[in-house]
């Protein structure tokens, strides 16, 4: 197979199980772009998710444009970005159309279903919350960084505007690590 054809094929995988949104996926991203493919190293990985966390929309088109692009240029960054969109999209067309036709009862099913997974999605949300820290175990300073901008971030500026919170870490990462 071509590496368009796996590209694509990877990223539709990822594309349908990205269920719980971008940061609840990113143990099953890892999953396809470390362990099976090995097409990214675990630092590699943190840093996809970083830089994919500071880039306008969601983390697995940002890795799908960024791993397309580093494997196969241009056509690969299509083909992937492509790939992880259109099945999800295809199918949240045809869930919302056959909800917005439901009956009542159908409807409160579907409400139960979605309160019944949120505790799933915060489950996931912690498995990518240990995926993005993981490769900080060698290094003492960046859990001491972490630490301090986690305390950072619950001011009331850095709440409202994230982005200032990303300009000071990278600022301060720049001069201190």
């Amino acid at each position: 197979m071509s590496v368009l054809s796996v590209l694509f094929f990877t990223f539709i995988r990822i594309g349908l199980g990205a269920f719980g949104g971008g940061l609840a996926t990113i143990p099953f991203i890892h999953h396809e772009l470390v362990v099976s493919h090995a097409w990214l190293t675990e630092r590699e990985f943190a840093e996809v998710v970083s830089l994919a966390q500071m880039t306008p929309g969601p983390v697995a088109v940002n890795a799908a444009t960024y791993v397309g692009y580093r494997l196969a240029g241009f056509a690969g960054s299509l083909t992937a970005t492509i790939a992880v969109v259109a099945a999800p999209l295809a199918l949240v067309s045809a869930a919302a159309w056959l909800l917005s036709r439901a009956s009542g009862r159908t409807k409160t099913w579907a409400e139960r279903v979605q309160r019944a997974l949120r505790p799933v999605v915060a489950a996931m949300l912690f498995g990518a919350f240990w995926m993005v820290v993981r490769p900080l175990t060698k290094d003492w300073r960046l859990w001491l960084f972490t630490l301090v901008f986690f305390g950072i971030s619950r001011f009331s500026p850095f709440r409202k505007y994230p982005q200032l919170l990303l300009v000071a870490a990278g600022t301060a990462g720049t001069i201190l690590l």
